[in-house]
């Protein structure tokens, strides 16, 4: 029992002495933790941004016309139309 909680110590210890050398020098920390996410994440992520890509632009393409005239039939219009609002 004595020596799991030397060995705690211990790595507390080690714990402290690496991060006050995180203070003195920034860079140290992200050499530790500065690891690069495994390549399927890279991959799936990118596969979901494209997808979401696609799907934005084929929602914007499946809006209905608008161009619809205002009138039933050539003759003139009392009211005239705008599209925009």
């Amino acid at each position: 029992m004595t020596e799991s909680m030397a060995l705690a110590k211990a790595i507390e210890i080690q714990s402290l002495a690496r991060e006050e050398q995180w203070r003195h020098n920034e860079d140290l920390f992200y050499l530790d933790y500065g690891i690069e996410p495994p390549r399927l994440f890279i991959w799936i992520g990118r596969m979901f941004a494209a997808l979401n890509t696609l799907y934005k632009a084929m929602k914007k393409a499946d809006q209905p016309e608008i161009g619809q005239s205002a009138c039933d039939s050539n003759d003139y219009c009392g009211q005239a139309a705008c599209s925009r609002m």
